[in-house]
């Protein structure tokens, strides 16, 4: 183990002694401290605004792009009744890349009111309701009941998408990829549609006899989105 040891010191000896060792070696440590002070300042200063979109938020414009789906069905109700329709949404073409954003229906009723026609309207009622869909069922925009009596046509909307409506935006956001985050879920707007008509027709209509009935026909308008964005 001496024996080692000295031979050890022996050769770190002759090689610090050498002069030409000693350049070899300053020059490997130079180019070393060269290369990792260059690496560095690149890092810190050229590579700054690089490393500055990776770590801090920066704002994007979200904008979407629409397009839409229709369904008609046509029915006819006997005055006082009551009957629930039916939409499995399942049924409506999302084209790749799309999600759904709100329902809109439409109920018009078939008669219109005039004195030449000697009608007068009856009175609908529709409501959209609330059940297993996945929706914004609490969203303030959502209009999920109206009646008319007055031959115009009724409009209801249900929010299906969180916090969408059509308006581009503006957002805060690492990158490209989070910005978008928000407006990737496919698991809304799953499920079955429950849309409830009700009639209570006018029965004292002059000339045209007794009226007990009426067609209805309703308008199923599903408006979908695409979402993309832009660094701002």
């Amino acid at each position: 183990m001496t024996k080692d040891s000295g031979n050890i010191r022996d050769v770190l000896t002759n090689l610090y002694s050498n002069s030409t060792a000693n350049r070899y070696i300053a020059a490997t440590v130079l180019a070393l401290v060269v290369v990792f002070s260059y690496t560095g300042y690149d890092t810190l200063v050229y590579r700054h605004d690089v490393i500055q979109n990776f770590s801090e938020d920066n704002e994007w414009l979200v904008t979407f792009e629409t397009t839409s789906d229709t369904m008609q069905q046509t029915v006819v109700l006997q005055d006082e009744e009551t009957r629930d329709l039916t939409f499995d949404m399942a049924d409506f073409s999302v084209p790749e890349g799309y999600r759904i954003g709100y329902i809109e229906a439409q109920i018009a009723g078939e008669e219109t009111a005039g004195v030449l026609s000697g009608n007068q309207c009856d009175s609908i009622a529709g409501d959209i309701v609330r059940n297993e869909l996945t929706a914004q069922w609490d969203d303030p925009s959502n209009n999920l009941s109206g009646q008319d009596s007055s031959c115009i046509p009724i409009t209801l909307q249900l929010s299906i998408y969180p916090e969408f409506d059509g308006e581009d935006r503006t957002v805060s956001s690492i990158n490209e990829f989070q910005a978008l985050m928000g407006w990737t879920d496919d698991g809304w707007g799953k499920g079955i549609l429950l849309l409830t008509l009700e009639l209570d027709t006018n029965s004292n209509t002059p000339f045209v006899g007794v009226d007990d009935d009426e067609e209805i026909t309703i308008d199923i308008n599903v408006v979908m989105f695409r979402a993309s964005v832009e660094a701002i």
